[in-house]
């Protein structure tokens, strides 16, 4: 594997027409793949999202009444990626509703296969990410998506030895100036033993894992359209950013 995708190219190659043109040109004239951590936010964030619009849609008569409440119910990063969600299930199935909902119990699939696709090499799997074995459960009346969350009493992956092995590139990261004050917070935390990278504190050094991840890679680069958080992580650690 030469480049390393990270979530947010990942999402945004299924999602945005115009990113998706870029990025499938880097993937087709380069060995790239991805990674089990990678696949598992891609779970925690667009499948686990899947699940509460597919819940919407239960409750709901029409496409109308589907957009009134997820506006009135869905905040933040979720409101976005539900609508990636929705607009792709109308533009599939041409806004007819009943289509879509007869067809709803096989989108995790369909967009599990859409991280793979042109993926040239087997997922990097260090970490062994508890989040990327989650699957969504269908009952008569609801979704759920079972093994997307972690805690920090939970012993399900191998975060733990993956950052004890590889911390030493990260140490000195914390002094730079550059750093998100919150996430400086974390990391100095991390990296003092003071909390294990478990639950939360795993997520939120999500960014220095794949980094970290993406130094293993035969050309030591990563494939990110976020490229704030990740370009002092990766200056620091000696891994080329490919925007």
């Amino acid at each position: 594997m030469e480049i390393l995708l990270d979530t947010t190219v990942q999402i945004e190659r299924i999602f945005k027409r115009k990113r998706k043109a870029e990025i499938e040109k880097t993937i087709t004239s380069n060995n790239c793949g991805s990674s089990t951590y990678v696949l598992g936010e891609f779970k925690r964030s667009i499948v686990k999202d899947f699940v509460t619009l597919y819940n919407i849609m239960q409750i709901e008569e029409d496409l109308a009444g589907v957009r009134d409440h997820i506006n009135d119910t869905v905040f933040h990063r979720s409101f976005q990626r539900i609508y990636y969600i929705f607009n792709d299930l109308c533009k599939l199935y041409n806004d007819d509703y009943e289509l879509i909902k007869e067809e709803l119990s096989f989108y995790p699939k369909r967009l599990e296969r859409r991280f793979y696709y042109g993926l040239k090499s087997p997922l990097m799997n260090e970490t062994d990410c508890h989040r990327a074995k989650a699957q969504v459960i269908f009952t008569s009346e609801n979704a759920l998506i079972q093994g997307v969350e972690c805690s920090k009493k939970d012993n399900f992956c191998n975060s733990c030895n993956f950052w004890e092995k590889y911390k030493h590139f990260i140490s000195g990261l914390e002094y730079k100036d550059s750093l998100q004050k919150d996430f400086k917070t974390i990391l100095c935390k991390v990296l003092n033993g003071e909390e294990p990278l478990k639950g939360n504190i795993c997520k939120r050094m999500g960014d220095c894992i794949i980094a970290l991840e993406a130094l293993q890679t035969d050309g030591k680069k990563v494939c990110t359209t976020n490229k704030k958080d990740f370009e002092p992580i990766c200056e620091h650690i000696g891994v080329k950013l490919c925007e």
